[in-house]
C-alpha cells in the first residue's frame, strides 16, 4: 500500500472543526489542554496525505480518563505504538479519513508536532522542500513505513529551524522516525508484503470471517469488532522492541489476498512458529509459497522455524514440504476443534 499525497485542499480545515466539535462533546467531563489540528493537512498550501492529524493535548494524569471515554464511545486504543507520551485511538468514524492521539502538554513529541506545523506555517521555502520530497516519495509508489523514514531528513531540518527541541529530543525524534524492526514493503515476482495499517480492517474481516478460511482452526469466523480488534494487536505488536509478533499482509496487484505471520523467541533456542492465511479464491496460484519464501528471510537467521497444522488441512502441510520443512512429529487428539478431537502434524526447519 503505497503512500497517496494530494495538493493542499482548502476544506480540510473544516473538517478539522468538525472532529474537534465531536471530540469536544465526548469530553465535556475529562479536563483538556486543546485540541490541535496538526501534520500536513493543518499548514495551508502544503500538499499532504488526505489524513486530519488530531492531537488532543492533556496533562499526563488526565491520559488515562481521556482514553479511557473515547474507548467507551467506540474508538480502539492502539497505545503508544513506539512513540513515548502519544496514544493513538482509531475513531470508528473515517470520513474523512483521520489520526487521533491522546499527547501529554509539554513533551517533546507534542512540541515536536506544534513546532514543525507552526513553522511550516511561516516558512514558505521549508514549505516547498517538505512538499517536493513528499511528492517525489509518493510518485515513486513508497510503502508508509519507508516513507516516514524517507522524509525524516527533511523533518529534522525543519524542527532546527523551530528550535524549540534539546539536541536529545531530536535525536529521540530520529530514532522514532526510524524504521527499526519494522519491515518497508518487501516484493516478489508477484506480491508485495507490508506492515497491516489500519485501513485493513475490512480486508482482514474478508479473509478471517469466512468460514471455509478458519475451517480447520480452534475459533469461528472473525466479527467486525474482533477484526479490528486484530489488527489493532498487529499493529501494536510491530511497534514493540524486542519485536515477537511479526506478521504482514500480503497484496497482488494492489489487492490484499492474504497474510503471512510468526511467533519469535529468541531467549535460549531463538524458535520461531509460522502461520500463513489467504483468501480461496487465489489458492492454488503458488501465492502462499511465494509469500512465505520472501517472509521467512526477514525473521533473520539462527532461527528453528515450526509450521503445526491439522493434518487434515492438505493445503498446510503441503506448503510446509515445499518450503523444505522436515516432518517432526504426529500425535494424536492434542486439541479440540469445533467439536471434535483433532490430531497435530508438526514440520521444522533450522535458518
Amino acid at each position: 500500500m503505497s503512500v497517496s499525497v494530494h495538493p493542499y485542499n482548502p476544506a480540510w480545515p473544516s473538517y478539522f472543526l468538525k472532529i474537534k466539535a465531536r471530540l469536544e462533546s465526548l469530553l465535556t467531563s475529562t479536563p483538556y489542554t486543546s485540541i490541535e489540528h496538526v501534520g500536513s493537512t493543518s499548514v495551508p498550501l502544503l500538499a499532504a496525505k488526505p489524513i486530519i492529524d488530531i492531537d488532543i493535548i492533556v496533562s499526563r494524569e488526565n491520559v488515562a480518563p481521556a482514553i479511557s471515554v473515547l474507548v467507551a464511545a467506540g474508538f480502539t486504543s492502539l497505545g503508544e505504538l513506539g512513540i513515548v507520551d502519544r496514544w493513538c485511538v482509531k475513531d470508528p468514524e473515517q470520513e474523512p479519513a483521520r489520526n487521533i492521539y491522546v499527547c501529554v502538554d509539554g513533551a517533546f513529541q507534542t512540541r515536536n508536532h506544534l513546532a514543525v506545523r507552526d513553522t511550516l506555517r511561516q516558512n514558505a521555502a521549508l514549505r516547498e522542500e517538505y512538499a517536493s520530497v513528499k511528492l517525489e516519495l509518493a510518485a515513486k509508489g513508497t510503502n508508509i513505513v519507508d516513507y516516514v523514514e524517507a522524509k525524516s531528513g527533511v523533518v529534522e531540518k525543519i524542527l532546527r529551524a523551530a528550535g524549540v527541541l534539546s539536541e536529545e529530543e531530536m535525536q529521540a525524534v530520529g530514532r522514532a522516525n526510524r524504521k527499526g524492526e519494522r519491515f518497508g514493503a518487501t516484493k516478489t515476482a508477484r506480491l508485495v508484503l507490508r506492515e497491516f495499517v489500519l485501513g485493513d480492517e475490512e480486508a482482514f474481516l474478508g479473509l478471517e470471517g469466512r468460514e471455509e478460511v478458519v475451517r480447520y482452526q480452534t475459533w469461528a469466523p472473525r466479527t467486525k469488532e474482533q477484526a479490528r480488534e486484530e489488527v489493532a494487536r498487529i499493529i501494536r505488536g510491530s511497534a514493540a522492541v524486542p519485536r515477537t509478533h511479526v506478521e504482514l499482509a500480503v497484496e497482488h496487484e494492489g489487492r490484499f489476498i492474504g497474510r503471512v505471520g510468526a511467533n519469535v523467541k529468541r531467549e535460549g533456542k531463538a524458535h520461531a512458529d509460522l502461520w500463513f492465511s489467504f483468501l480461496p479464491e487465489v489458492q492454488g496460484q503458488g501465492f502462499a509459497t511465494e509469500a512465505m519464501e520472501a517472509f521467512i528471510p526477514l525473521l533473520g537467521t539462527a532461527l528453528e522455524l515450526e509450521i503445526e497444522c491439522d493434518p487434515r488441512n492438505t493445503g498446510s502441510w503441503k506448503l510446509a514440504e515445499r518450503l523444505g520443512f522436515d516432518e517432526f512429529e504426529l500425535t494424536e487428539r492434542v486439541f479440540e476443534c469445533k467439536g471434535e478431537w483433532v490430531d497435530s502434524l508438526v514440520y521444522r526447519k533450522q535458518v
